[in-house]
């Protein structure tokens, strides 16, 4: 049985200048979006199974499917940042204006921190019912491409995690695959610092907690996908793209805070010292990639709110959401692809630009050349 949470869609923020007024959560994002004409509605039965994925690449518009064939009363939305305007309406900003303006809008935000906040009694946890045995395929998850090996419940999420032994607190977007009724996929890359969370708990041999927040406010998607440092807080990052507190509610069943303005949590353990295929699949180059060293996550508890958003994205095309939110981050000098610091170099300078399809090339011929280097720098045998 899924958890179901009845909290009422908020209402618009009114009477405010919108560079003053905060980014909005997702469903006053959609109003926003609909309010200005930009918003396609999708009112006619679609399939989860590449349906959706397809009609994606090919609309570049913001999206809601409102029909998914086989979930009724649940919605899809994608295609949230899809062009400057969108990302101006999700960060609060005056869509018309420049993409200079917006970005230096956003630069003062970091320079004015806001604080995460725990809520003391949330909507979420007031209407909680215990799922000892959530089946997350009650969710309507996409099929986004025939390339893709099976449906993703990870593409435009967060996953929150801590360290095992700091308590130090991560959020990051690693790509999930469903695999079942109870688990996914989490494809994390080695250095990152849900990797080094999962190898401190396999020292100690435990579980470690993980939720994973679908539908959040674009603003804490942007700040979880950013290069923080160690110690730097996301959630603050969110904060203050925000420009208004965020606030946190406990996990009940794992030691961990997700925002309260989220439509779907996921919450349950990595099991250590098990790897899992993910793949192959569509990545960020167009290209399909599998990892075979990916963590297994068990779902233990599902909270879902009254008719629920799902937010996904299908990733790879030039241009598409996922390449608008590294052009944000790249102007905001928060994107790391982890990579060599002149392969880093030209990827942002190219996301910087808007030269989509370029960045894709580089980003496809700096994969190839990586193994390469490193077998030209090993010792003869």
């Amino acid at each position: 049985m899924a958890i179901v949470l009845t909290q009422d869609e908020p209402e618009l923020l009114a009477g405010q200048d919108s560079s003053s007024r905060g980014s909005p959560n997702l469903r006053q994002f959609i109003r926003l979006l609909d309010d200005a004409g930009l918003l396609v509605r999708v009112p006619e039965p679609v399939h989860w199974k590449f349906e959706i994925g397809r009609r994606t690449r090919e609309t570049r518009k913001p999206l809601l499917f409102e029909n998914i064939i086989g979930y009724p009363g649940q919605r899809v939305f994608t295609n949230g940042l899809c062009n400057t305007a969108c990302v101006a309406i999700a960060l609060g900003i005056d869509r018309d204006d420049s993409r200079p303006a917006i970005l230096r809008e956003a630069r003062r935000r970091l320079e004015s921190p806001f604080s995460p906040r725990l809520a003391e009694a949330s909507a979420l946890c007031g209407n909680l019912t215990k799922a000892d045995h959530p089946d997350l395929t009650r969710l309507p998850i996409p099929h986004w491409s025939e390339l893709d090996a099976a449906r993703y419940l990870g593409t435009w999420h967060i996953n929150v995690s801590k360290d095992p032994e700091t308590g130090e607190r991560n959020i990051g977007v690693y790509r999930m695959q469903l695999l079942d009724r109870h688990h996914a996929t989490v494809s994390a890359f080695p250095g990152s610092h849900l990797a080094m969370h999962v190898r401190k708990a396999e020292r100690l041999n435990r579980l470690l907690p993980l939720a994973v927040a679908i539908g959040v406010p674009e603003a804490v998607m942007t700040a979880a996908a950013a290069g923080c440092p160690p110690g730097k807080d996301e959630f603050e990052l969110a904060a203050a793209l925000l420009q208004r507190p965020l606030d946190l509610t406990r996990c009940p069943g794992v030691a961990l805070e997700v925002p309260v303005e989220s439509e779907i949590v996921a919450e349950g353990f990595i099991q250590p010292g098990v790897r899992v295929q993910d793949g192959p699949f569509l990545d960020y180059r167009g290209v399909q990639n599998t990892n075979s060293e990916a963590f297994l996550f068990e779902a233990t508890q599902l909270w879902i709110r009254d008719m629920p958003i799902f937010r996904g994205a299908s990733v790879g095309t030039p241009g598409g959401e996922d390449h608008q939110l590294f052009s944000l981050l790249a102007e905001l000098g928060l994107l790391d692809f982890h990579g060599s610091r002149l392969r880093h170099g030209v990827q942002n300078a190219l996301l910087r630009r808007g030269l989509f399809g370029i960045f894709q090339r580089v980003s496809k011929a700096g994969a190839m050349l990586g193994p390469l280097a490193r077998i030209k720098a090993s010792p003869s045998p």
